[in-house]
């Protein structure tokens, strides 16, 4: 699927910043440096700046419903958000659902096993019952290495607090030069990371 012709892109996220930010100025002047961060964290509407709107028509709609993505806003490089005011204020989460739109449906299995690996790494624990909820949905894949592209996989996925009836959604890329497992892997630290920087109290006590 043309979704995952992003990913050569979202290789950047796994480099340290500082490493990233000084090839920049190496390579660029400070006007141009600072265009291309400004470029970097602008934030668009999903439905006028995404190609996948225009061209991966397919990978739309069976997940993420219109007016989701008619709120969603970001850019390819860090992905499309949409947060009604999703708090973390828990220490357990259910998964509720991953789903896999791939045409031979192979990732839902290692997806779910990296994503019960990076929540435990974080020190949440998973509960069917919790109040606090993750829904995934792959719906774009690219198994191999090619002259444009990185193995990787695109997602659209909520977080959602379900007795306060709020969410966040996110659709967003994530490709790694050395595996589609890997490329699981870090999109997966990549959603728990969206719930931990959500995570009332933990940023001021430390704890968990």
């Amino acid at each position: 699927m043309r979704a995952i012709k992003v990913l050569p892109v979202a290789l950047a996220m796994l480099l340290p910043i500082g490493s990233f930010c000084q090839d920049m100025t190496r390579k660029t002047d400070a006007r141009a440096y600072l265009a291309e961060l400004a470029r970097l964290g602008a934030r668009k509407p999903f439905i006028k700046d995404s190609p996948d709107v225009y061209l991966e028509r397919a990978s739309l709609g069976q997940f993420f419903t219109d007016p989701i993505y008619k709120r969603l806003e970001g850019n390819a490089y860090f992905g499309y958000r949409y947060d009604e005011g999703f708090v973390f204020e828990g220490n357990d989460i259910q998964i509720e659902i991953i789903r896999d739109l791939t045409p031979d449906r192979g990732c839902s299995a290692a997806y779910r096993l990296a994503l019960e690996k990076a929540l435990e790494a974080a020190g949440i624990q998973i509960k069917p019952l919790a109040a606090y909820q993750i829904g995934i949905c792959v719906v774009g894949i690219e198994a191999r290495e090619t002259e444009n592209t990185l193995p990787g996989v695109m997602v659209e996925s909520y977080l959602r607090n379900a007795n306060h009836k709020k969410s966040f959604f996110i659709r967003y890329g994530a490709g790694s030069p050395r595996s589609l497992a890997a490329a699981i892997r870090l999109s997966a630290e990549m959603l728990v990371a969206e719930l931990q920087a959500r995570w009332k109290g933990h940023e001021l006590t430390g704890t968990r």
